[in-house]
């Protein structure tokens, strides 16, 4: 008897760019407009990867406009409200709902790592069938990507309530409560995210030529401007 294929389910955390309020960090070195459109090829460039996942969704803060302009600008994916709430709160959602939708293996991807390998994505799904949770580690003590299961919810709902985001020991904090929970989880290759202006040039050095973030890099900082060095 052929084996049924697991439905599995990629959903991308992201935001519409809006200058002045996207990658704030950036904009003293490519101010509000050039933050914003680099941000916005950083979104092109992670929903163009092929991951050979067909059931795809985009999830974002609810701002004016969001949900038809990036429904217009990506239409082969399902476009979802991200509700109010820290970001605990809103991937236990988008896990919820797609657990509720009978997806089997769900992965939710971070939008600040335009660079991150596909087969890094590959793997998680493949992980997800020995496992209960995946995560992709990042340098900050975070991580760029979690996937869980459909067996373990709402088990591993705890794994983000009341979770120290945005901060160094969460990765840490992840692990001990996903022992707690009696969660197996597998680690990915640790990747790093584009927040900072010290961030750029390592992008530049990783960006594939002809992505849509290597031709905005170009546009808003010339190769020649090393003003900020190299990490």
């Amino acid at each position: 008897m052929r084996a049924v294929k697991p439905h599995e389910r990629l959903i991308y955390f992201g935001r519409l760019p809006e200058p002045g309020l996207t990658k704030t960090r950036l904009q003293p070195r490519v101010g509000p407009e050039g933050a914003a459109r680099l941000y916005q090829s950083f979104l092109d460039d992670l929903v163009a990867r092929d991951v050979g996942v067909s059931d795809r969704e985009l999830w974002v803060p609810d701002r004016p406009g969001a949900r038809s302009t990036l429904g217009s600008r990506y239409p082969d994916l399902g476009v979802r409200l991200q509700p109010g709430g820290d970001l605990g709160a809103r991937l236990a959602a988008a896990f919820s709902a797609a657990f509720d939708d009978g997806v089997d293996y769900a992965v939710i991807v971070g939008s600040d790592h335009p660079t991150l390998p596909a087969d890094y994505l590959r793997r998680a799904f493949r992980a997800l069938r020995g496992a209960h949770l995946v995560l992709g580690p990042t340098g900050d003590g975070g991580y760029y990507a979690v996937g869980l299961r459909r067996y373990c919810w709402p088990r591993a709902r705890g794994l983000f309530a009341e979770a120290p985001w945005s901060e160094p020991r969460l990765l840490e904090w992840t692990r001990e409560r996903a022992v707690e929970l009696d969660l197996c989880h597998v680690e990915l290759p640790a990747w790093y995210d584009v927040d900072t202006p010290e961030d750029l040039s390592l992008l530049r050095n990783d960006v594939q030529a002809g992505s849509a973030t290597a031709r905005t890099l170009v546009e808003i900082i010339p190769e020649d401007d090393t003003e900020h060095g190299h990490r």
